[in-house]
């Protein structure tokens, strides 16, 4: 089976917990409330102004806890649930746990295993460094979330390994199962991995990360029986019929007190087999600079730039190219709460696959990934956001 080695690494952290006098538990309750009104150009009909949730960081509720069970051993979980503030209703219909459900145990010596519904390590040590921390959410990300930066790609049914930090190096992976069973020479069984690494020194951090979501057999567009979710946007709208998706990706961060500078880089490959509905691998390359800047009184500034090309395939010579500005500003009353202006303007050029591979269109802007589906009717659209955000 894929995941014994995980297994194996269970039953040496279990072993260690031998021998212990009495546990210790934590139990904590955390989350956050963001609500803004944002205005959208471009859009058919006109410009269009609302209400959404999270536009910053997403809504959300969780819990976390922890028992010591003596020698360095821990058993740990997370429950983590999104909702959306401007009705009180789930963010994913038919799950309440959408955002992360785990159980696992750590040691201080071998580092963490966990199981359950998680993001992979490519999330975990690449997003710090890319656009949310900077420019977050609806005016950061990268087009269309293409390369899996923001938080839409979580695993189902998945063994996570995190390796302790050995002179500022840390490394983790994953593997994950979808709900079709494995079948010799079957690449449409739904199954994840990930392998990344980071390196922290001073002020200067480090990532490199890779990941493979396989589709389930269901092309029609990506099956809901895979283990992994991902953004669906008019960026890569003609190629959900891949038989997998694989993400590389790089990022480096200085921080030097109040000022931040840093940038990614990232190649996102959609590959096709006989049952897709195109039939060469579409390629997309995308190369992003932030810095932030918090300044003497409470107002913290961020800016980024992004410039994400497809690849010349499936006919097209005119391939999609997308350069997006954005900006945020955010005043912080407290340590816990931020007003916060974000905007964004993006330019799309060049042409791409229609949904389910049906024919050449032009590229149209696709701001972020956040927008409630709003994209833009033309190749331009700008956003403007004004929100209030509370952690606790």
């Amino acid at each position: 089976m894929k995941q014994t080695p995980f297994l194996v690494l269970g039953g040496m952290l279990l072993s260690g917990a031998c021998g212990s006098a009495m546990a210790q538990t934590s139990l904590t309750v955390y989350g956050i409330a963001d609500a803004a009104l944002t205005h959208l150009d471009h859009r058919a009909g006109g410009a269009t102004t609302y209400m959404r949730g999270g536009p910053k960081d997403g809504n959300r509720i969780g819990f976390k806890g922890a028992e010591d069970l003596g020698n360095g051993v821990k058993a740990l979980f997370v429950l983590e649930a999104g909702y959306n503030i401007d009705d009180g209703s789930m963010a994913q219909t038919g799950a309440l746990f959408n955002r992360a459900a785990y159980l696992g145990l750590s040691d201080a010596k071998l580092g963490t295993l966990t199981v359950g519904h998680q993001y992979a390590p490519y999330f975990d040590f690449l997003t710090p460094l890319g656009p949310l921390p900077v420019v977050t959410g609806a005016a950061g990300d990268h087009p269309g979330d293409i390369d899996g930066f923001d938080v839409t790609i979580r695993n189902n049914n998945a063994v996570k390994y995190t390796s302790p930090a050995w002179r500022g190096v840390t490394v983790g992976l994953m593997a994950a199962s979808g709900e079709q069973p494995d079948k010799p020479g079957d690449s449409g069984n739904g199954d994840a991995f990930s392998a990344a690494a980071k390196y922290d020194n001073g002020a200067w951090h480090y990532a490199l990360g890779w990941q493979v979501l396989k589709n389930g057999p269901d092309r029609s567009a990506w099956d809901s029986t895979a283990a992994a979710s991902f953004s669906k946007s008019p960026v890569n709208a003609g190629y959900l019929s891949a038989s997998q998706v694989q993400y590389v990706a790089a990022g480096v961060r200085y921080q030097s007190g109040p000022l931040s500078l840093g940038g990614t880089v990232s190649n996102v490959q959609y590959r096709a087999d006989a049952s897709s509905l195109f039939h060469d691998t579409a390629i997309f390359n995308t190369t992003a600079l932030l810095a932030s800047w918090q300044t003497a009184s409470p107002l913290a500034l961020g800016a980024g730039v992004t410039h994400t090309r497809a690849s010349r395939a499936n006919g097209i010579d005119n391939a999609a190219s997308y350069l997006q500005f954005s900006l945020m500003q955010g005043y912080w009353l407290s340590k816990r709460t931020v007003v916060y202006l974000l905007e964004a303007t993006q330019r799309a050029h060049g042409r791409t696959l229609a949904v389910g591979g049906a024919g050449q269109i032009d590229a149209g802007a696709a701001i972020g990934v956040s927008q409630s589906g709003l994209v833009a009717d033309s190749r331009r659209q700008s956003m403007l956001t004004l929100g209030l955000r509370h952690a606790f």
